[in-house]
């Protein structure tokens, strides 16, 4: 690892372990997933699979609700006021959402210049910048489904009702080539448009063209950072694995030993580390994300205002050359 990447994940290490206002917003960033662009990978490619499915599901749904729809009037008037408060709930992650990206990007910056802030203030700012930040979010989705709503999903139709395997394999695969490559790249031109809104103050349109410039500038950087912060989400994750199992394995002992003697506490004694796991890993999965968009926002800010970097895999390529040339010369 060069020292462009060991430099940035040093320093966002320092700004999540001493400024512990920001997990509180990394709580909220993770719901957006801590596995990055690679899990976005897993995730598509998912996707990509269980597209005849999901279009079959879809026909399904719509002959099932649509005859159904003619509730009594009570009834219906219910489905309505929870469909509303599920709506209203769904806003307001949303909103918790998007606030925490904007307000942990400006608050990773203030805390890598030594400047403290609060998690009410980071928030307030990530709220103002709501708006453009959400309309990034949003074109990323436009881009990347209308692709798929407008070619991919018609093409499947037309071929999945021919009954022709071959046909359908193909179409699978390339679905898989044009579907999960956009997505991955639309991320990346999203992390970076974000912080030109809430740094630069740029405009959503105008954040989002810089964002693909930077983008297509340092492409390999931002792959190879990726899957850098993809390790270390595995191995933090494998870690919290081990340390839930050994924080379950006893729990779960007494509370079969319980049961085996009809105790009535067995439930809540297998609930205790239930508990205590989950706590935990909301705690990890808050500092995850924290050391994460720390991470891209350092790099953001190595890319635009550090010079030229260089990848590593591009540094290992040019000391080819001197390598060989060096093993020619030695006896």
């Amino acid at each position: 690892m060069s020292s462009l990447y060991r430099n940035i994940l040093k320093k966002s290490w320092q700004i999540t372990k001493k400024h512990l206002y920001l997990w509180p917003l990394g709580f909220f960033v993770a719901f957006l997933g801590n596995g990055g662009e690679y899990q976005i990978l897993t995730k598509q490619i998912g996707n990509v699979r269980n597209q005849p499915e999901a279009i079959t599901n879809l026909q399904g749904w719509f002959n099932t609700v649509m005859p159904n729809l003619g509730l009594p009037f009570g009834r219906g008037l219910l489905l309505a006021l929870f469909l509303i408060a599920s709506l209203l709930i769904i806003l307001l992650v949303i909103w918790l959402v998007i606030s925490a990206v904007a307000g942990l990007i400006k608050g990773s910056v203030d805390a890598s210049k030594d400047q403290r802030n609060s998690f009410a203030a980071l928030l307030a700012t990530g709220s103002k910048n709501f708006k453009p930040v959400f309309g990034l979010f949003i074109i990323a989705k436009i881009i990347v489904y209308t692709l798929l709503a407008l070619i991919l999903t018609p093409l499947m139709l037309a071929t999945f009702a021919q009954g022709n395997v071959t046909l359908n394999i193909l179409i699978i695969i390339i679905s898989f080539l044009i579907f999960v490559p956009l997505t991955i790249i639309v991320s990346f031109v999203t992390r970076f448009a974000a912080a030109f809104v809430v740094l630069q103050g740029q405009k959503m349109t105008e954040a989002f063209k810089n964002g693909w410039r930077l983008f297509a500038a340092n492409w390999l950087i931002s792959l190879e950072m990726a899957f850098i912060l993809l390790i270390i989400n595995l191995v933090v994750g494998f870690a919290l694995f081990i340390v839930a199992f050994l924080l379950f394995s006893p729990f779960f002992f007494i509370g079969m030993a319980s049961a085996i003697n009809q105790t009535a506490s067995t439930l809540n004694i297998i609930m205790i580390p239930v508990i205590l796991i989950i706590l935990l890993t909301m705690v990890i999965g808050s500092m995850l994300a924290t050391f994460q968009l720390s991470s891209w926002t350092l790099l953001y800010l190595r890319l635009t205002e550090g010079g030229k970097a260089h990848s590593k895999i591009v540094r290992w390529v040019a000391m080819l050359p001197e390598k060989m040339k060096r093993k020619k010369i030695a006896p």
